[in-house]
């Protein structure tokens, strides 16, 4: 079993060129931007994607078969410095309402099916934050709780309650380096005490069985 397994995260390098580093700093969070929701249409991302897949199969983290089916950019600057609470991450895009037993909490965001899968589809999919720039102790890190993914979807006195439960963890990265998430982790981020760029490309990959919905992009 794999550190990612047992603890719900870990910090790999990646070999992302630095020259799309910089394109996607400049193409996918322009200034004054803290975010950007799917972003798989565009072909810059959609080459990332599939480099990132071909290289986390290689080391054993992903099977070659996933299929990203979500791309979000963020940002923290002095301008927009954010925090997010504990929680976890249960809400992805789908093509069309969902119609499945399991599938809750549909809603639309920006025109766009969401809705949270079953457990054992969250439990089949696998996030990559590529760190667009360096996240150190002072710019708003995520921090995770370690091994809280394995406790299946909470509400929030749950969380609250794997929080005090569970070792928490700060979750630094050099630019180029990849934070691999399992989405049911508790986890967080303050907000920045030296505020500054904290770019991230934000990728969620599905490995699991084809699903009776429709994922509203799958690359």
């Amino acid at each position: 079993m794999n550190d990612l397994e047992l603890q719900g995260w870990t910090v790999v390098p990646t070999r992302i060129d630095s020259g799309v580093l910089c394109k996607l700093r400049d193409e996918m969070l322009p200034g004054g931007t803290a975010g950007t929701r799917c972003l798989l249409d565009h072909l810059l991302v959609k080459e990332t994607v599939v480099r990132l897949r071909e290289e986390l199969a290689e080391s054993g983290y992903l099977p070659s078969s996933a299929v990203a089916i979500q791309a979000v950019a963020f940002d923290k600057t002095p301008e927009i410095n954010w925090k997010v609470a504990w929680h976890q991450d249960l809400m992805f895009p789908f093509a069309a309402p969902v119609r499945t037993p399991g599938f809750t909490l549909p809603c639309k965001k920006d025109g766009i099916d969401y809705a949270r899968p079953p457990r054992k589809v969250l439990e089949d999919m696998f996030t990559v934050r590529l760190h667009l720039d360096d996240c150190d102790e002072t710019n708003g890190p995520l921090r995770a709780c370690t091994g809280s993914h394995r406790h299946g979807i909470l509400d929030s006195g749950s969380i609250l309650l794997r929080v005090k439960e569970h070792p928490q963890a700060t979750c630094l990265a050099k630019t180029g380096d990849a934070l691999l998430l399992k989405p049911l982790i508790v986890h967080a981020s303050s907000q920045a005490v030296m505020p500054r760029h904290r770019r991230v490309l934000h990728v969620v990959y599905h490995s699991g069985t084809v699903l009776t919905e429709s994922w509203h992009r799958a690359i």
